[in-house]
């Protein structure tokens, strides 16, 4: 008898491989999550690591029940789980022997970059070396996506993938140059950014404005939000401008987007963004508008570091949730305005009165603390996921040619608390 061989039990198996899609899942959204702290997302990939191992531990049984999991939804996480298996199961490099079509889908393409990021780099290495300058596509994206989710550095490889046959390649190249601080790409982005493509556009945009472009950019930006914006496009251009134009540039983008009803939302974005106190009073009358009131309460403590459920601050009674196409057309921006609290404008007035003194006119402001005092590591000023984004893109357009900080990576238990492990 072999003591060693695992005794596979498949109903087991089948349920730590649903619920490795359902916890995958969430760690994605709760990454952006207005009320995640690092002691939530710790629990959450400690349960993920957990799931996996029991499958990896399965072998062939345990990608047989991801891909029968699959099979039922191919949504991110079910697609995260079958992926992750078969890096372990199967040692090729080429995708096509790796995993079938199912799992290789590019509507879900985010789910095989993370789940590719979660193996350990010993296993990933050679793969990694293929894949980022080889002729598949879709194999060039998983690699990029690596290397973002870990902040590594493809050094040469990057440039010519800037340009990359496929748009989708040339995208996540760029966004990578943002993450990694590639200030000498710099010019080339520019230049991209003037590409009739929407959707590189923005990335090219984006990424030459987070690495220190103040003239082309942000002009680019300005004009690229519209009511047809995809949400994830729109919230990030509207977290980002009011960091790199001057005051009167910055009132200006808000006024227009708050002049149609279908890009108020990312006015109110934007102003939390700011960071201006002498915003406040407006604020708290947007808060009127059901459509508005709960991410016009997140600017809100954005700006002056209120907590709204810690402090009592937010309605007595929930009201029911309105209905807002621009939310529900996005599924992270539908988590983020669930998982938002109903703000009690009376209430936050009488918080603001005592302690309107302490936020200083002409400065802009992040979680109450004027902004240009703000320091690395992002974990010492913003508790929550939502937050500690801000403060990352605060810190990234100070220093163009540091990396964007991490606030999407994997959480580490330390003596004192917790810190990102990339």
């Amino acid at each position: 008898m072999n003591c060693n061989a695992p005794l596979i039990n498949r109903r087991i198996l089948r349920l730590h491989a649903e619920n490795a899609a359902f916890v995958a899942s969430q760690i994605r959204l709760g990454q952006d999550g207005p009320n995640f702290r690092l002691v939530e997302l710790f629990d959450l990939e400690c349960r993920l690591a957990g799931h996996l191992d029991a499958l990896v531990m399965g072998r062939e049984a345990g990608v047989d029940l991801a891909l029968e999991t699959l099979a039922v939804a191919v949504e991110y996480g079910e697609v995260f789980t079958a992926f992750h298996l078969c890096l372990h199961a199967r040692p090729d490099s080429s995708l096509a022997s790796i995993a079938p079509p199912e799992v290789l889908s590019w509507d879900q393409v985010a789910a095989l970059g993370a789940a590719a990021a979660w193996c350990a780099p010993e296993l990933m290495a050679k793969r990694m070396r293929d894949w980022i300058g080889g002729p598949d596509p879709m194999a060039t994206w998983i690699a990029l996506d690596v290397c973002g989710l870990r902040r590594v550095d493809p050094k040469g490889h990057l440039k010519p993938l800037l340009s990359h046959r496929d748009a989708r390649v040339a995208g996540r190249a760029m966004q990578l140059a943002a993450e990694l601080g590639r200030a000498d790409l710099t010019p080339d982005l520019v230049q991209m950014a003037e590409t009739p493509d929407p959707t590189l556009r923005f990335w090219a945009a984006w990424s030459a404005a987070l690495l220190g472009d103040r003239r082309a950019a942000p002009a680019i930006l300005g004009a690229l939000v519209t009511p047809a914006t995809p949400a994830r496009q729109a919230r990030m251009v509207a977290e980002l401008l009011p960091l790199i134009l001057d005051d009167r540039a910055t009132r200006a983008a808000i006024a227009r987007l708050m002049a149609d009803r279908h890009t108020e939302r990312w006015g109110i974005v934007a102003t939390g963004a700011f960071g201006a106190t002498d915003t406040l009073d407006w604020l708290l009358r947007q808060m009127d508008e059901p459509l508005l009131s709960r991410v016009a309460g997140a600017a809100f403590c954005r700006i002056t570091g209120a907590r709204l459920s810690a402090d009592s601050l937010e309605l007595a009674e929930f009201p029911d949730d309105p209905e807002d196409p621009v939310v529900a057309a996005c599924p992270l921006e539908s988590f983020m305005e669930a998982k938002l609290y109903w703000p009690d404008p009376e209430k936050l007035i009488h918080w603001l009165a005592p302690h309107r003194r302490s936020l200083a006119t002409g400065t802009r402001h992040i979680l109450g603390l004027p902004a240009w005092t703000i320091q690395p590591p992002i974990e010492t000023t913003a508790t929550y996921q939502m937050d500690q984004r801000a403060v990352a893109l605060e810190l990234a357009t100070r220093a163009p040619d540091a990396p964007l900080p991490n606030w999407r990576g994997a959480v580490v238990l330390q003596p004192r608390g917790f810190a990102r492990k990339w």
